[in-house]
């Protein structure tokens, strides 16, 4: 009689499914954010163009540089994630080693080994973008001590990155001791790995903490309408959220240091791990997408016979004029005047292009500009 061959317990049981759906769905959210941020900057950089925007400042800056270099970091980090779902992520040990044996084995952890690296440099990439965005919006304001915070913090995560990074590259020596379990114990030196993901995940929570919640000193004191001032802090506040995003991941890692089904353990955190710096770069990006909001109003991207600036603080006049000619004279008429109140003309200049020097902190200026057009006729 033919005994049918029954496979390890538990092959049906698997989170690879799930796996699939979380990184696809970070990636198509890192997507859509990365266009709404480069449409935001090209709406700005038209407004410029056209004299609705503030003339002064760049529209693109360090940020934008290390919000591309985090993209790349992403991608690797999602490319490596697929690969360690090809190679088992997500289902049991013994479903992996019995379809792929122990080289499968070793080829998994060097995916999940890439992951850490790519994990920790665009985690690291999107705090040290809105630490540069915070210094773009304190330059030229004279308070020294909050220029000197946003550096300290800067230094500090850049420093930390550069740590989590060479650690995970040179857990090990020799390097392919991290991922080759073939390598007998007494033939390699490695890190105590747990807690260096331990660690690493208390930091991150930590400087993630900082890094957004520090938004709120450096807008408040800024000489913007107290409505403005509500709307860029609800903006950068929704860092809260990655924050969040961290310390749910934070609570997965000790059960998968002590989990001997490390295949099957590892899917839960890697998907925070793929879905945090995702929610990270939407988050970064949020200031500059709030600049969409033009093109959905229709305004701000074209340009207009009189336009020549726009107001950048409590409320802009318009003034159209014409000059005539009267026996020799030239008299100066005014035509139309309109005014408005707090309307919202550039805040995203501000915040992005925006130079605080003359209303910057305690000084209280207002500085106001005039549309005006102004024609000659001999008639």
């Amino acid at each position: 009689m033919d005994i049918q061959q029954q496979g390890p317990a538990n092959t049906d049981k698997t989170l690879t499914t799930s796996c699939i759906a979380v990184t696809t769905a970070a990636c198509v959210l890192v997507v859509i954010s990365t266009i709404l941020r480069y449409l935001g900057r090209w709406v700005l950089q038209k407004r410029q163009e056209i004299g609705k925007g503030r003339d002064s400042g760049r529209v693109y800056g360090l940020d934008d540089v290390f919000n591309i270099l985090s993209l790349l970091a992403f991608s690797g980090l999602a490319a490596a994630a697929f690969v360690a779902i090809e190679r088992g992520m997500g289902m049991t040990l013994d479903t992996v080693l019995e379809e792929s044996g122990v080289h499968g084995l070793i080829q998994y952890n060097q995916a999940i080994y890439v992951c850490a690296i790519f994990y920790n440099t665009s985690l690291g990439l999107i705090k040290l973008s809105v630490l540069s965005l915070y210094h773009r919006i304190l330059r030229g304001v004279q308070s020294q001590i909050l220029r000197n915070v946003v550096w300290g913090m800067f230094i500090l995560v850049a420093a930390n990155t550069t740590a989590n990074v060479l650690v995970a590259i040179f857990q090990c020596w020799p390097i392919e001791a991290a991922w080759d379990i073939s390598i007998p114990k007494n033939d390699k030196r490695c890190v105590n790995i747990n807690a260096f993901y331990l660690g690493n995940a208390i930091t991150g929570v930590t400087t993630d903490a900082l890094v957004y919640f520090l938004s709120i000193p450096i807008i408040l004191p800024l000489n913007l309408s107290t409505k403005t001032k509500l709307q860029l802090l609800a903006t950068m506040l929704v860092g809260f959220f990655a924050v969040v995003t961290s310390a749910v991941r934070l609570g997965f890692i000790p059960a998968l240091l002590h989990a001997d089904d490390t295949t099957m353990a590892m899917a839960v955190p890697m998907n925070w791990s793929v879905a945090e710096p995702a929610v990270g770069i939407l988050v970064s990006s949020m200031p500059a997408i709030r600049a969409v909001r033009f093109l959905l109003r229709g305004e701000g991207v074209r340009g207009s016979s009189y336009a020549s600036g726009s107001g950048i603080a409590s409320g802009n006049s318009k003034v159209q004029s014409e000059l005539r000619s009267r026996g020799g004279q030239i008299k100066l008429e005014e035509l139309e005047r309109g005014r408005t109140g707090d309307t919202d003309t550039g805040s995203e200049e501000r915040l992005v292009v925006g130079r605080y020097g003359s209303v910057g902190l305690g000084q209280g200026q207002i500085s106001k500009k005039t549309d005006v057009e102004v024609s000659y006729s001999t008639k």
